[in-house]
Parts: C-alpha cells; structure tokens; sequence
C-alpha cells in the first residue's frame, strides 16, 4: 500500500521503517525538509497519494492536524495512534476521558474519513514484528467502519499481531486509558518492551 504517516517523531519513524521493510511505500507528512533517511512531504501531498493514512503526532495538535488534511483523508482510513496524555499533575493521565475520547474527536473532525483507533497501548518500538516470549501480542482496535477496520487488521496481522475489535470509535475510551496503564508498567520497571495480550478460549 501507499502509506502517509502524519508525524515525524519516533512514533511515526518507527512505523515507517517497519512498514517499509514490510513492502510498503511510506512517505512522511511534515512540516520538516529532511527526517534521516525516510521520504518526507507536506501533509496534505503524502495524504492526497496515500491509500491508508496515520495519524501520529502528540494528542494535544491530534484534532488540529486532522483538520488540516480534512478534504484530502475524505473516504480513506485514518488510523489514530495517539494517546490524550497530560502530565502536568507530573503523573501520567489524561486531558479527555470516560465520556469522550481523543478517537471521537479525531472522527468528528474528519467526519468522512474512517478513522480508526489503533498503535496506541503500546510502545513504538514493537509497532512493527513484535518478537516477545509468549507469542506475538494482542492489538485491540475501535471504528465505526468495518471494512477500515478489516484494512487494519490485515496490516496489523502481517506485521506480527494478533487483533481484537473492541466495536466502534467509542472504544477509544477504554482504549486511551491502556496506554496509562503500559506506561505505569514501564515507570515501576525501568523497562519499555512489553505489550498487552488477551487470553481465549
């Protein structure tokens, strides 16, 4: 696929290299000339040519930047990796929560894209072929669209996941508090690869 990646920090480097070495054609939307050795563009250029979009930028500028390629993401899957994070108190939380979400926001800003919440309980180091003991993790995902979903789910599976469907972009705020509960883990141990694996019959 054509993939544009709205975000040059590690988040969205991490997800270009691993998706690149999956095949994939990833260009970088950004404001910055050069991101190493990674294809960057403006973000309504990389949007406008891209099959499949992330956005992964901090949640604070998350709406903002959805908005700004609004006319470009119409009809395409917007997956929303970001996290309403807040440490101000100098705790983790969150500045949205319980009866809204970051996700939904995302959705209404961009109301003809199908936005996908997903990437977001989980460190960017393992975003792509997460190798841990024990079998490959569990990607839990949210949208209101469940053919973007089954986009999502195919990607994720090929690059090492196993996925569940929480339902529709309102999970996102059950989601957005996992991510509070990977980073707490990684603060008590010092340690920032680990993932989240649910458990079936």
């Amino acid at each position: 696929m054509r993939i544009a990646i709205l975000g040059s920090g590690l988040v969205g480097q991490s997800l270009a290299r691993g998706l690149t070495r999956h095949g994939h054609e990833v260009r970088i939307g950004t404001r910055k000339d050069a991101v190493e050795d990674l294809p960057v563009g403006s973000p309504t250029e990389v949007v406008e040519g891209a099959d499949l979009v992330f956005l992964s930028v901090q949640g604070t500028v998350a709406v903002d930047v959805a908005v700004g390629v609004r006319e470009q993401v119409r009809g395409k899957v917007l997956v929303d990796t970001t996290n309403p994070l807040d440490f101000s108190s100098g705790t983790p939380g969150l500045f949205v929560g319980h009866t809204d979400s970051l996700g939904e926001q995302v959705q209404r800003a961009v109301p003809d894209a199908y936005v996908v919440k997903a990437y977001n309980t989980v460190g960017n180091t393992l975003f792509v072929d997460p190798d841990l003991p024990g079998g490959p993790p569990t990607m839990l995902i949210g949208g209101n669209s469940d053919d973007a979903k089954a986009t999502v789910t195919g990607l994720l599976e090929e690059t090492g996941w196993d996925v569940v469907d929480l339902g529709g972009i309102e999970a996102s705020r059950w989601l957005e508090p996992i991510c509070i509960a990977w980073v707490l883990y990684g603060s008590r141990t010092g340690t920032w690869d680990h993932a989240f694996r649910l458990l079936r019959r």
